[in-house]
């Protein structure tokens, strides 16, 4: 997927009311994330509740968006805290024909760099030619990977990163320190049209998979060259963004069931969703969808 300004919805994960997977939701959820645009699913990450599934569980997860986005449009999540939990689902889902996927760092205890670099070095030995995208959210995994590292993934065989939880002075420091032909894709929904005139691909975007347009649009213009039309887009994306709280899981689960779109429970602990909350969800749904 060579073209930039890329909208890379990152998926969350439906579940039934007691909180077993939703397969069939699964499927509903991800053909509507496809219907309305996107040009790629992010499946199984953080926004999916990774930490919150059982492997059969992601694997599954990760199956059915293959055979909705397929091979060339899905970025597979198999990160993990350890690396042999990582290569398992690595072999399993390159195996059902993955060839983009995205792993997150050790995550729980930090990591050194060195640790880093093995992990990925295992990963890529298992993906047989596959992609593979290291995920970097230090917020989260308290994995420190710096700008001046990038190279030493590079040198085993990630071919890029995806970003999340910096600022965008960090985003820049990485794109400047990328090697050559490194692809850097970042999870600020806000920072989508300044990442791509930077020099990043696209942005991994939850916020889509509630309120596409408003990323489509700019997407779209920022494709064209119409810095008018990304200047329109812009504040329509920020309202959708604000509308989940930045993409709080809760909120995004919300924002879809106010559209008749499968979600269900939060598994993982996280704030609820409060009357006020729901009705600016179903406010911006009318307004944006």
């Amino acid at each position: 997927m060579p073209t930039q300004a890329q909208v890379i919805t990152a998926a969350p994960t439906p579940f039934t009311h007691d909180e077993r997977l939703d397969r069939e939701g699964v499927q509903t959820l991800l053909e509507s994330i496809n219907a309305r645009g996107a040009d790629a699913v992010f499946a199984a990450g953080t926004t999916g509740e990774f930490t919150a599934l059982e492997d059969e569980e992601r694997l599954d997860v990760l199956t059915i968006a293959l055979e909705v986005f397929g091979p060339e449009r899905t970025y597979a999540h198999v990160g993990a805290a350890t690396p042999r939990q990582a290569e398992q689902l690595t072999r399993t889902i390159t195996g059902a024909g993955a060839q983009r996927l995205a792993a997150i760092t050790p995550f729980f205890l930090p990591a050194p760099i060195d640790a880093v670099a093995r992990y990925y070095e295992r990963i890529v030995a298992a993906a047989g030619g596959a992609q593979v995208f290291a995920y970097l959210f230090q917020l989260r995994s308290t994995t420190p990977v710096t700008p001046d590292q990038l190279q030493k993934l590079a040198d085993v065989g990630v071919a890029g990163v995806k970003i999340s939880g910096e600022s965008d002075a960090s985003v820049s420091a990485f794109l400047a320190a990328a090697p050559a032909d490194f692809t850097i894709i970042s999870g600020n929904d806000i920072a989508f049209a300044e990442l791509i005139h930077s020099g990043g691909t696209g942005v991994v975007s939850g916020v889509s998979s509630v309120f596409p347009k408003p990323f489509i649009a700019l997407r779209d213009a920022l494709r064209d060259g119409d810095a008018e039309a990304a200047r329109a887009a812009q504040p329509q994306v920020e309202r959708a963004v604000a509308a989940v709280k930045g993409g709080s899981i809760a909120h995004l689960k919300a924002g879809l069931e106010v559209q008749g779109l499968p979600a269900g429970p939060v598994r993982v602990s996280c704030e609820p969703v409060s009357a006020h909350d729901l009705q600016i969800l179903k406010d911006t749904a009318h307004e944006l969808g």
